[in-house]
């Protein structure tokens, strides 16, 4: 059995700081139509379409297009397409997320822009202008982590806007008088398990080929030390959990963490309404059967530093893609604010 991947770090570059810059190349007026483009979906524009094709695409593709953490098969993060500088019309300035790459030999040095909401509502607007290749892909490098870090944001909140159409009231008020926090549940989903401290809810979706199956469980427990954020006792707890309340389809199977083939993978999330978090990314499968798939987890405490709180999400979507499941489910758990 493989050893468990320890993968906190910081991030490279505080978005804080990338508020503070302005698009001041972008001349156009603010409008705030609601945005387009699919889930995961990044539209590079570049002064060529041959950029694109050439060294410039390559370094924005390689680190974009990278797995994603915690699926069973290759999944990029983000799908990304590109135009040209001449062909970004009115239609294309309505996307979501755009990385805009301007290869300027005028410029001496190198310039990141950002902006929130330029052309439509929510938006993501990012800039490199760099006078060669040299130092756009130094200034890409430098940046990089705080880029993904922005366009994942603005998918979270994409995400939520989304669901707010059709939340679930009830749910959502049931979890905050149980738990002290609200979350943003999306219609559909009904409890499955429920005691004093633990509840599992999940949502069915019926596919010609195979159902859908989308669950979240939250545990509460007393906070006392900070042993409980290493990683094997937030894997055990999982397992203690699972196997006592989430039983499979067959008699004996229950739930339980796949360890071996692609490891769990650790981050610590700055940001998260909590003075302490860590996410957990990895693959569950059932004892004694044959079902399967991805779980993202957050152990975290309240802020008055009483409570420790699991909240795992877990997609089954077998012989399909996971990601956009797998991300949805990070978006919700992403929406949890204490009550004051």
């Amino acid at each position: 059995m493989k050893t468990v991947r320890h993968n906190f770090f910081p991030v490279a570059l505080s978005l804080m700081l990338l508020a503070l810059m302005v698009l001041g190349s972008c001349s156009m007026e603010v409008k705030q139509e609601r945005s387009t483009g699919k889930t995961n979906e990044i539209l590079v524009v570049t002064n060529t379409k041959e950029m694109w094709e050439g060294e410039v695409g390559t370094v924005v593709r390689e680190y974009f297009e990278q797995s994603l953490p915690g699926l069973p098969q290759p999944e990029p993060m983000f799908r990304l397409f590109n135009v040209a500088e001449a062909d970004f019309n009115k239609l294309f300035k309505a996307m979501h997320n755009i990385l805009i790459i301007d290869i300027d030999p005028t410029f001496k040095q190198p310039l990141v822009e950002t902006r929130r909401d330029h052309w439509s509502k929510p938006q993501r607007l990012i800039k490199i202008t760099a006078p060669d290749f040299d130092s756009f892909k130094n200034t890409f490098d430098e940046h990089k982590t705080a880029f993904l870090k922005a366009f994942d944001e603005l998918e979270i909140i994409r995400t939520n806007e989304q669901f707010e159409m059709a939340k679930s009231v009830k749910m959502i008020n049931h979890i905050r008088e149980k738990f002290g926090f609200s979350m943003q549940i999306p219609g559909g989903f009904e409890v499955a398990s429920e005691n004093d401290h633990f509840i599992w809810i999940k949502q069915g979706m019926h596919k010609v080929k195979q159902d859908v199956e989308l669950g979240i469980f939250i545990y509460e427990e007393p906070y006392h030390d900070t042993i409980v954020f290493k990683p094997d006792r937030i894997l055990d707890l999982r397992d203690s959990l699972t196997a006592i309340h989430i039983a499979g389809p067959s008699k004996g199977s229950y739930m339980a963490i796949s360890k071996g083939i692609i490891d769990p993978v650790f981050s610590l999330k700055d940001g998260f309404p909590s003075p302490y978090a860590i996410e957990t990314r990895g693959l569950w499968m059932v004892r004694n059967d044959f079902m399967g798939g991805p779980f993202i987890s957050y152990t975290f405490v309240d802020p008055k530093l009483e409570k420790l709180f699991t909240v795992d999400a877990y997609v089954y979507n077998p012989g399909d893609i996971k990601r956009n499941f797998i991300r949805q489910m990070e978006a919700i758990i992403n929406s949890i604010k204490f009550e004051d």
